[in-house]
């Protein structure tokens, strides 16, 4: 148990140092770039930094599989270099008993990440949308769910929005059926409300049949004005810019994510791009395996070969290989082209396969 123990220490020594290099380099370059896209727009040094330290977990929580494969290196590296991991293997234990307790530890980091620490990030997106909202000129259309439907934002001239709210809607976004529109001048005051059977969208502007509307009087009141008839109404939205608009997967808590893609597709939208960033949610833990068994099979061979640089080369290369073929698997399931529960697990479990393989070439007993 104590040699398990030291080992356990060592790796997560090494996790710990490599992620606080990494955090400090994202903060640097995240707060360069937000002080080039903000500080024209009236952002404050503060707000910069906030929204810099908004951004950041995300850009964390997405490298941090990289930082485990190189706390990983790290690791069996420094064993190596101190000849402890000779003593180890003359001591009989194999590399695959060594390796048992920096996967089991991945495997519980992965849990508490899916459990508590996506939660936490989609916070920290969501409310540094918000802010970046206050210094960004216009307003672009923005959709989310709830039990009553479907509630859209659209932005309109001069200054003023309107908000949409329908019962149901196609799968491109461009047929609403009961409608009810908010319509707001530059101050954020309502002055006129639209109810209609169906809306649909055209180009340039939104097409509503059997509509019913209301404007606000001088005395605060909201007299009929339209009945039954077809209405008009400008728009510069399209169908992409609907869909764009939809609450990425990475914004909902995980724990939120099956009501959200539940409402989501009772509301006539597609949830095939939710539904597998949960399944690559729940893959993660074996993502993180994979990635310290590949630090691992690389780093357990240099002391032997005196080919240092050229293992951590292999295995940095390895690492973003597993990430480019994820990335692809992934683009390929939001398409529809193959399975998602293919597409979300079959790179880590691919990955965990061929490294423990290389493992058993390079294990001598």
């Amino acid at each position: 148990m104590t040699l398990w123990r030291y080992v356990l220490r060592r790796f997560l020594r090494a996790i710990l140092a490599v992620f606080l290099i990494i955090a400090i380099l994202i903060l640097l370059f995240g707060a360069v770039e937000n002080l080039r896209r903000f500080t024209d727009a009236g952002a404050s040094a503060g707000d910069v930094m906030r929204i810099t330290l908004l951004e950041a977990p995300e850009t964390l929580y997405q490298v941090f599989p990289l930082v485990l494969m190189l706390g990983s290196l790290l690791t069996f590296l420094g064993l190596a270099r101190t000849s402890e991991l000779v003593v180890m293997r003359a001591a009989g234990i194999s590399a695959l008993r060594l390796i048992r307790v920096p996967i089991a530890a991945a495997v519980v980091i992965g849990i508490v990440f899916v459990a508590a620490v996506n939660p936490f990030v989609a916070a920290t997106i969501k409310r540094g949308l918000v802010l970046e909202d206050d210094f960004r000129a216009g307003g672009g259309s923005q959709i989310s769910f709830s039990a009553d439907g479907v509630w859209l934002r659209q932005a309109d001239e001069p200054g003023g929005q309107t908000v949409i709210q329908a019962a149901r809607t196609n799968a491109d976004g461009t047929i609403l059926s009961r409608v009810r529109m908010y319509r707001f001048d530059g101050e954020g005051t309502i002055y006129s409300r639209i109810d209609a059977l169906a809306a649909r969208l055209v180009p340039g502007q939104w097409v509503l049949e059997q509509a019913t509307r209301w404007d606000k009087d001088a005395d605060g009141r909201f007299d009929r004005v339209v009945t039954g008839e077809r209405i008009v109404l400008p728009s510069t939205l399209t169908s992409a810019q609907i869909l764009d608009s939809f609450s990425p997967p990475e914004v909902v808590g995980f724990w939120h994510l099956g009501t959200f893609i539940a409402t989501m597709e009772e509301s006539g939208f597609s949830g095939l791009r939710h539904r597998l960033f949960l399944q690559s949610e729940l893959a993660k833990p074996a993502l993180f395996a994979a990635m310290v068994l590949i630090g691992a099979a690389f780093a357990l061979r240099p002391a032997r070969f005196g080919q240092t640089g050229i293992m951590i080369l292999l295995a940095v290369l390895a690492g973003f290989a597993l990430y480019f073929l994820k990335n692809f698997a992934e683009s390929l399931g939001a398409d529809g082209q193959i399975p998602i529960l293919a597409a979300a697990w079959t790179p880590p479990i691919a990955a965990i396969l061929l490294s423990l393989g290389l493992l058993l070439h390079l294990e001598d007993g």
